[in-house]
């Protein structure tokens, strides 16, 4: 099964993008980034004009093109906004390259957080095939890989687009560090003995980021998959500490944030319910899927202060949104160790985009766990 080494999130289509004036940004960018490393390309040329052909190798030779520009160091080259359908072609060394996707991050009042996307600021980006994704068709890579968890982004200033330097990143549990480069590029490897034995999600991680000038930026519950996980990280100017809590790969499980003051710490309510964690025993990885090979494999919850829980999912090419999801459950209590329950129920036969547990708490509050995403039952005969 395929396993993409870099995903990056963009549009399937050139979509058009309105700036109102009020919204207006200041800055505006072109990048153009590999779809097979997910890096930006530097010396890329790009003819933009009117139309709508982008997206693909379509016969653009006829074009009328009305501008031309040559991206930095990290892929990317400020531009004017784009207002609307476009036609486009990008080259490397003369070489004009398949365009995969084109999508943009038009600067707009934030309706979600405001940590997610540009405040004044837009981004169209295109993705194009340069250098072939890797493949792993091996069901057992997770066993025996030696591959690090390699944790990725180009980290920018909230507000304008910036790319910032400089930014130090801490992995708080395997103790790794690493500082962002002129182009505000990092990778962080955590290597394999931090997870060996542990399947995703169990073995997950917490990154710091720092930069003087900025708030901190606490980024928890990242799972340690082997290979490229791409990040979006904004860092804001001022002083104290966001906490944005990963609400998993399949999205039907929300990430969290919030704000702490210089010196003002979590505030707990001891009665409020909390998913530890959601793990699925046995499995293995493969290729972005958790896959149970063996009879009698698990959905394993470890929380607190819950007074049920069930397991819920999407099969694949079910329609999401237009029907409730499958449900199992509940889940049976069957240890409390350490101020955490362990609620176990046995895995249905299913293959699923969505997987999540979701519970209520003391005060009837529903709590959701991290969305595991792919999951499947493929038994080994």
């Amino acid at each position: 099964m395929l396993r993409r080494e870099a995903i990056i999130g963009v549009l399937l289509v050139a979509l058009p993008i309105t700036l109102g004036a009020v919204n207006s940004p200041e800055r505006n960018f072109l990048w153009v980034v590999d779809e097979g490393t997910g890096l930006g390309i530097p010396g890329a040329a790009v003819d933009v004009g009117p139309g709508k052909i982008c997206v693909g190798k379509p016969d653009n030779t006829w074009v009328s093109w009305t501008a031309h520009y040559v991206t930095g160091p990290a892929g990317r080259v400020e531009s004017p906004p784009f207002f609307d359908w476009f036609s486009c072609r990008v080259t490397v060394n003369g070489k004009q390259l398949v365009v995969v996707s084109a999508g943009g991050l038009p600067a707009r009042s934030s309706r979600g957080p405001k940590w997610l996307t540009l405040q004044h600021a837009s981004e169209m980006v295109l993705t194009v095939q340069l250098t072939p994704a890797k493949t792993e068709d091996d069901i057992h890579y997770w066993e025996h890989t030696n591959d690090p968890a390699q944790f990725r982004a180009y980290v920018k200033d909230s507000n304008d687009g910036k790319l910032l330097s400089d930014v130090t990143i801490i992995a708080v549990r395997s103790g790794i560090s690493v500082n962002t480069d002129q182009n505000g590029l990092f990778t962080l490897d955590v290597p394999a003995r931090f997870w060996k034995g542990v399947s995703p999600p169990g073995a997950m991680e917490t990154l710091i980021f720092s930069k003087n000038g900025y708030k901190h930026y606490e980024y928890r519950n990242l799972i340690l998959a082997p290979g490229v996980n791409w990040l979006t990280v904004n860092l804001e100017k001022g002083v104290g500490t966001v906490v944005h809590k990963n609400g998993g790969r399949g999205g039907m499980t929300t990430d969290e944030f919030f704000e702490l003051k210089p010196g003002e710490h979590e505030k707990i309510n001891p009665r409020k319910g909390q998913v530890l964690s959601l793990n699925i025993e046995p499995a293995t990885y493969e290729g972005g899927w958790i896959v149970c090979t063996e009879r009698g494999a698990k959905a394993v919850v470890k929380a607190r202060n819950l007074k049920s829980v069930n397991i819920f999912w999407y099969s694949t090419g079910t329609g999401i949104g237009l029907m409730p999801p499958a449900k199992a459950g509940p889940m049976t209590k069957v240890s409390s160790s350490g101020g955490a329950d362990t609620w176990e129920i046995d895995m249905p036969d299913l293959m699923a985009t969505n997987f999540w547990a979701q519970g209520i708490d003391l005060d009837g509050s529903m709590v959701k766990s991290i969305d595991l995403g792919n999951v499947s039952w493929d038994i080994v005969h």
